[in-house]
Formats: structure tokens, C-alpha cells, sequence
């Protein structure tokens, strides 16, 4: 049997975005394509393992498809000073970052394959993963802070009705039922960036059933359209524009903005969206009044999370959803979005380095 080299952490990105340290091609010198709109987390990921070392900390970079056991993996990368090598041997750590999106049944086996035995304790809470990963769970965890959102299970007529009629009463029974717009909006239950999430404005269940058959891999949930392109303004830019606040250890770490894009409401980065940090002196009271009672309301003090917001055009607050993952990379042209980042990733390791000495 290989001999098995111990880290101290293990970050494990899925395998449908990162490659495999086992790529032999000459080309293929970083985890991500450089000629990918993700090759600049090349960057960041190497800063993670940089700052571990740092810390006295071992680190290597995996994929999902290269788990062989619980916190295990056949091969996965190393970095020094930003420089990239592939090591061709087993490695195990039970201390794990987890990026893997378990978006396909495979992505699902490999991780829970990753986090199969007790020993293994994923960098965040598994329960507030699995929360925050469905939109409907975080939705019944925290409906009295959020936008009304009902399933739809299929594209048939009759599940199609049913999911309108569950909404309609959801809206009525809200006490700011007029936040509301006559619009709906149909995303995917369990997606990210912006993805599969669709304006409706008339002809509900035709166009419901219509995009949930183009789309059959994908499982939706159902809202209300929120008129929020005048509830905030930065800088007199009138616009939709989401709030998301960051926590780790109970503690609020750094808040931005994103701006949509003009004639779209999705404000996510993937989307066009512009993000701006800003401190937390620009994000109104009632957002941060209801953002701590979230957060005493999950009590995960070991945990890192990003709440998003709403703020209606009548001024009233809604939580969005949740993300156990933020993304810890940047926009090379900003220097502020890089120490921002390069903060969070220390945030993160500097917690490593706690549980792994304590």
C-alpha cells in the first residue's frame, strides 16, 4: 500500500471545476484553466495554502473526483509562493475546506464519501451546509425574516397549480403582502450564481412548465417578485441591489454590495453584477438588526456564512438565503477586493490553526 502523507488541511474543490493533480498534460499547471473565467482562483487558492504554511500548517488541493476515502484523496496539489506542483501520491487530512457543490448524484457520492467517518470535521457546520444548500429548507428555517417560497416537483399542470396556490396564500397570510409585485420569480432550489432563475410576469404555468422542461436536471422553487431597485441606494445609484453580510465565529467580518446590471434584477457577480465592499456603517440598521437575529437564531459560533439581503421600496428587510461558501476570490483590478479577500482566507485559516492547537 502507498505510503500516506498527513496534512493538517485538506481543501477539496469539485471535480466539474477544478482539475485533477493527475492531468498529466503540460498545460494543465494549476488546479484551474488559465483560460477559464475561474483562473484567477488560482490565485486565492494558493494564497490559502501559502497562509497555512505560514501557520505551520500543512495543506494540499484536491478534486471531488479524486476522494478514495473519508478525508483521503490519490493525488492533489501543493503551493510555494504562488507556485504550483502536482505530488503523485496519497494524502489524508481530517480537517477539510469544502467546496464541493453537490449538484449531480456523482458530486453527492464523492462528498459524502469525503466526510464519511466521525473523525472527519468539514470547516463549517454540516447541518447549516445542507440548510443553506436548499433554498425551500432555508426558506422553513427562517420564513418569518424571508421571501415567501414554495416547491414546484414537477413540471406537471397539476404540481405546477398546486405550487401557485400554495404561493398566493403564502403572499396573503405576509404582513407586507404589497412588498409584492403580480411577478414571479421561478429559481433552481439548489443553484448558485445567478443560474436558473427566471422573471415571470404573465402566463404563469405555461411559462413554468416550459422552463422547468427545458431544464429537467434542475429543481425549482417558486417567489413572489420583490420590487427593490429603490429600497437601497449607494451613491444615488438607483438600482436592485443586494446586501450581503459575512460572519464567522458569531462575529461580523465584512460586508458588500452587489449592483445588477441595468434591465436585470440578479445582482450575483456571474451575472454582471458589480460588487462593492463597503463598512458596516453603510448597511442600513434593520438589516443588521434582523442579520444578529439570524444569527443567534443558528448559534454556530465555530462557523463562517454569508447572509444576503433585500431592502423592498418600501423599505421593509428580507433575507435572501444563506451560503456557507463565499467565494475567496477577487477581481485582480481591485485592490481592495484583494485584501478583502486575502482577510477572509486568514480568517478561515487562522480558525485551523486554532482547532488543530487547542
Amino acid at each position: 500500500m502507498k505510503n500516506i502523507v498527513k496534512l493538517d488541511v485538506l481543501v477539496v474543490y469539485s471535480a466539474s471545476v477544478a482539475q485533477s493533480a493527475s492531468v498529466s498534460d503540460s498545460q494543465s499547471i494549476h488546479p484551474f484553466l488559465i483560460n477559464s473565467r475561474r483562473s484567477n482562483y488560482n490565485l486565492s487558492y494558493a494564497y490559502f495554502l501559502d497562509t497555512c504554511q505560514k501557520n505551520g500548517l500543512t495543506a494540499g488541493f484536491t478534486t471531488s473526483a479524486d476522494i478514495v476515502g473519508p478525508g483521503q484523496c490519490q493525488n492533489y496539489w501543493t503551493s510555494d509562493q504562488g507556485n504550483w506542483t502536482k505530488i503523485n501520491g496519497m494524502a489524508k487530512s481530517t480537517q477539510i475546506f469544502d467546496k464541493i457543490s453537490p449538484r449531480s448524484s456523482l458530486r453527492l457520492a464523492e462528498r459524502k464519501l469525503l466526510l464519511s467517518h466521525q473523525s472527519i470535521i468539514p470547516f463549517n457546520d454540516p447541518t447549516l451546509f445542507s440548510t443553506f444548500y436548499d433554498k425551500l429548507l432555508t426558506y422553513q428555517l427562517l420564513a418569518p425574516f424571508s421571501i415567501p417560497t414554495t416547491a414546484v416537483l414537477s413540471a406537471r399542470v397539476k404540481d405546477i397549480t398546486q405550487a401557485l396556490s400554495q404561493l398566493r396564500q403564502l403572499v396573503k397570510q405576509h404582513p407586507f403582502s404589497t412588498d409584492f409585485s403580480s411577478a414571479l420569480v421561478l429559481k433552481d432550489r439548489f443553484g448558485a450564481g445567478g443560474n436558473h432563475v427566471y422573471k415571470i410576469a404573465r402566463n404563469f404555468s405555461h411559462r413554468i412548465q416550459n422552463l422547468m422542461s427545458k431544464n429537467p436536471e434542475v429543481q425549482f422553487v417558486l417567489q413572489p417578485f420583490l420590487a427593490f431597485d429603490h429600497g437601497y441606494t449607494y451613491q444615488n445609484r438607483h438600482a436592485p441591489t443586494d446586501l450581503r453580510l459575512i460572519f464567522h465565529s458569531n462575529q461580523l467580518l465584512q460586508s458588500y454590495i452587489r449592483i445588477a446590471q441595468p434591465q436585470d434584477f440578479r445582482c450575483n457577480e456571474h451575472q454582471g453584477g458589480e460588487l462593492i465592499y463597503v463598512d458596516s456603517s453603510a448597511i442600513p440598521a434593520s438589516v443588521h438588526t434582523i442579520a444578529n437575529q439570524i444569527v443567534q437564531q443558528l448559534n454556530l459560533p465555530g462557523s463562517l456564512y454569508a447572509l444576503d439581503f433585500l431592502v423592498s421600496n418600501s423599505g421593509h428587510v428580507y433575507f435572501v438565503e444563506g451560503n456557507t461558501g463565499p467565494g475567496l476570490d477577487w477581481d485582480i483590478t481591485k485592490k481592495l477586493n484583494e485584501q478583502k479577500s486575502k482577510q477572509l482566507i486568514r480568517s478561515i485559516v487562522s480558525r485551523f490553526t486554532t482547532r488543530l492547537t487547542a
